[in-house]
Parts: C-alpha cells; structure tokens; sequence
C-alpha cells in the first residue's frame, strides 16, 4: 500500500536536513547533554542510546523525504541514504575522539547506524 505524502519545497526540505545535521553536530561536537539517572542505569538501554538512535532516524528520514523527488531506483535510494547517514553517525563519533571530555564509543555507533537503518520503512 503507498501512502502519498505532501511534497514540500526542496528548499524547506533540504533546510530540515541541514538542521538536523547542525543540530546533531553541535549536541555531539560542541556541547554535550546533560547526563541523567536513567543515563547510568545497567537494566535498561542507556538514555544517550535512544537519543542516538532517534536523531539518526530522524536524519535518516529527512533525508530520504528531501530526495523523495529524485528519479533513482528505489533500493539504491534507500541504500544510499542508510550510508550517508551511518557515515555521519561515525565521522560524529571519530569527531568525538579529538574533543575534550567526549570518546569515541562504538555503543553510539551501533546506535547511529540502527537510528540510519529505521529509514528502510519509508522506501
């Protein structure tokens, strides 16, 4: 079953990525949010995984609605947007590596990658 969603200009469209890819450069490069009781406790998925996973969906998906117009096949589509954004989760957390106080974690980027992955729905 296709659902038809409202196509909005490329430019608002591509504005919503850039602001996604800047709003999750700054909150993994520039400053880092604050760490909470449920951040540190073991039974559960840490909240810094969720918030991984749900930015990088987003991406993901914003990503795929701004190149919804483009003619490409639709599986080279959707790999093409699992990659750019599994890329960025990474280059994030290597980024991370050559920051004060922040670390490479290869939690988070398993956590990028599945947030980049939750994009297959849309194709």
């Amino acid at each position: 079953m296709r659902i038809r969603v409202l196509l909005l200009p490329a430019w608002i469209r591509w504005g919503v990525v850039f602001a996604l890819a800047s709003f999750i450069f700054y909150a993994s490069i520039i400053t880092a949010p604050p760490e909470t009781a449920i951040d540190t406790r073991p039974d559960i998925i840490p909240l810094d995984k969720w918030r991984h996973f749900l930015a990088y969906a987003a991406l993901g998906n914003a990503l795929a609605y701004a190149t919804i117009d483009w003619e490409t096949d639709t599986q080279l589509a959707a790999a093409s947007i699992i990659a750019v954004t599994v890329i960025y989760g990474v280059g994030i957390e290597f980024g991370q590596s050559y920051t004060p106080n922040r670390s490479f974690s290869i939690g988070d980027a398993y956590a990028n990658a599945l947030g980049g992955i939750l994009v297959i729905p849309f194709y």
